[in-house]
């Protein structure tokens, strides 16, 4: 896919880098128009609305937070679902474009420990270059997982169990001095319906009948695999904080039995 490309300005140490960052906008897509075979990455679908929601209809809330190993095959749309030769990006590349070159979409400190996620403090501009295209900024190899925070809402008016994603953050690699693997921490947070219109514009995966989806689309109908972190408790603890290994894994398997079996018995009663 041919793109262009934008030279943003990184000041470090009194001297000036520069930075080339690939744009894939609107103009990249009319240069796929002229080509012999467009790859189609660029779809420029609308965002449909949620079904509305009164306060009054809300039987049953519960908050939870889920983490999305990119190495889990079910996850693979996550990733640049045609490969780089192919055209099409990755979400952590839209992600990219959206906050350096579109400002289509904001990103929220995550505060000092990386557990603010209340979207109330905003990175600035010069923060987000030096964090994404800076000498020292991170890599996408460096982003193995996301975390989604959302709701599970039981809406009594219609009869309903349904998911709503409130909050999206990658989590980048912390490595110790020898290189071993440390952590996952979140870059950023972003407030996920601000987010949906950018994510329908982009291709995330194609069914075998030739069914183009968008990355909106791939949330939408919840195409991907995560494991329970932490479900909205009046400590604020995660699974791992009182479990851990097989156990922690076993409790987020027994917190998502509980939601799907929840369901059943708030639509019995």
């Amino acid at each position: 896919m041919s793109v262009g490309t934008v030279h943003v300005a990184v000041r470090v140490l009194s001297t000036a880098v520069v930075i080339v960052v690939p744009v894939f906008g609107v103009q990249a897509q009319n240069a796929l128009d002229a080509s012999p075979t467009p790859p189609r990455c660029f779809l420029g679908h609308d965002v449909i609305p949620y079904a509305t929601l009164r306060e009054a209809d809300v039987m049953w809330e519960r908050r939870v937070w889920r983490v999305i190993d990119l190495a889990d095959p079910r996850n693979a749309a996550w990733r640049a679902p045609m490969g780089h030769a192919g055209g099409c990006y990755s979400l952590f590349s839209v992600i990219r474009n959206g906050l350096l070159l579109e400002g289509a979409i904001t990103a929220y400190d995550a505060g000092p420990a990386g557990k603010d996620d209340a979207f109330q403090r905003t990175l600035g501009n010069d923060a987000l270059v030096e964090l994404l295209a800076g000498p020292d900024g991170v890599q996408e190899a460096q982003v193995t997982r996301y975390m989604i925070k959302e709701d599970w809402i039981f809406d009594k008016q219609r009869g309903v169990m349904e998911a709503r994603i409130i909050g999206l953050a990658p989590l980048r690699e912390v490595r110790g001095e020898d290189g071993e693997l440390r952590a996952h921490a979140p870059l950023f947070w972003l407030y996920f319906p601000e987010c949906r219109p950018l994510f329908a514009r982009w291709l995330a995966y194609r069914d075998v009948d030739g069914t183009d989806h968008s990355f909106e689309e791939l949330f939408a109908l919840r195409r991907f695999h995560g494991t329970i972190q932490k479900v909205g408790n009046v400590m604020g603890r995660s699974t791992e904080e009182y479990k851990v290994s097989l156990n922690a894994l076993l409790e987020a398997e027994g917190i998502r039995e509980q939601l799907f079996q929840l369901h059943f018995d708030l639509w019995n009663y």
